[in-house]
């Protein structure tokens, strides 16, 4: 039995080698999640806006159009729990944080990521963001990823010496270009679809709920606005919005902000001022969208902060 085991032993230490080093190679390949790491860890001191949230913020808001210091934070499928635990992680090095964006959107209180479609997700903000997760799966990159597709990141970072991030120096995602346009009715019709969730399990909404009252105690606590935010989506896809769901979301966040002073929302669902050339499919937008809701949003954070500066000097 003893000759069996350290036959086992011995034939299988090449291959837990080679996970190891297969799972040290995925970890080096830069990404967005530890760039943005990094750029907090650095920068978190100087940053005055913070934008947190989902893809519809990380192709929406380009930070280079305002007038703060401020950074984006948003990553795909980023539900509000980890909008929390991100801000939560950084909030006494954000010295000079005035307000955080944050998308409320149709998605936004019936989905976390953790119990999505995109779950495999959560190890990015495992390993990159140090944010502690009970699935212990979520602490590798080589069990969460395709083998194919891994390989072939390997290939690209260290020998085409290009990396994985896909965000500019402020953290906006520059892959929704406007040159690569989709199909506004097909894309409005399927992701309409892929949005609109079951209601009749709560709990999302309740997990949801918790989130929110969490950023915004601890915003308060800090003496920060915060905006919250309905992304402006094509009527291909706003026109086919489950009304229930819709309407549930926008009247919870409008309650809870009613009962908060430092926290505001601005529903931009259906803004005629976004035609069809400022989306790159039906609920995101591309970069001239994203300039133009950036201008936006900034002149919110103008007037809240003249407003304050009056206010303190009465």
């Amino acid at each position: 039995m003893k000759k069996f085991v350290n036959l086992v032993l011995i034939f299988s230490l090449p291959l837990v080698i080679g996970l190891i080093s297969f799972e040290f190679l995925l970890r080096n390949i830069t990404n967005d999640y530890s760039y943005k790491r990094d750029y907090l860890d650095k920068n978190a001191k100087e940053i005055e806006v913070l934008f947190l949230g989902n893809s519809h913020i990380l192709y929406g808001i380009n930070p280079e159009f305002s007038s703060f210091k401020s950074f984006n934070v948003a990553n795909g499928s980023q539900s509000l729990d980890y909008d929390f635990a991100i801000y939560n992680k950084y909030k006494n090095k954000l010295k000079k944080l005035k307000c955080i964006v944050i998308p409320i959107d149709y998605t936004s209180m019936y989905a976390t990521l953790g119990d999505g479609v995109e779950k495999w997700r959560a190890k990015n903000y495992t390993i990159y963001f140090d944010i502690k997760n009970q699935n212990y799966q979520y602490n590798f990159e080589v069990i969460n990823g395709k083998l194919l597709k891994n390989l072939v990141r390997i290939k690209r970072f260290y020998l085409n010496k290009k990396s994985d991030i896909t965000c500019n120096k402020l953290g906006y995602g520059t892959a929704f270009n406007s040159k690569n346009a989709k199909d506004l009715v097909e894309t409005g019709k399927t992701a309409s679809k892929n949005h609109t969730q079951s209601r009749k399990n709560n709990l999302s909404f309740i997990k949801n709920q918790k989130s929110l009252a969490s950023i915004i105690k601890l915003a308060k606590q800090k003496n920060i606005e915060i905006i919250f935010v309905s992304s402006p989506t094509y009527k291909t896809y706003y026109e086919k919005l489950d009304a229930d769901q819709l309407n549930n979301t926008i009247n919870h966040i409008k309650e809870i902000t009613a009962k908060n002073e430092n926290a505001h929302y601005y529903n931009f669902l259906k803004d005629k001022r976004f035609i069809a050339s400022d989306f790159f499919d039906a609920d995101h937008l591309n970069e001239i969208g994203a300039k133009k809701f950036t201008s936006i949003v900034d002149s919110l954070i103008q007037t809240f902060e003249i407003n304050k500066f009056y206010l303190t000097k009465k």
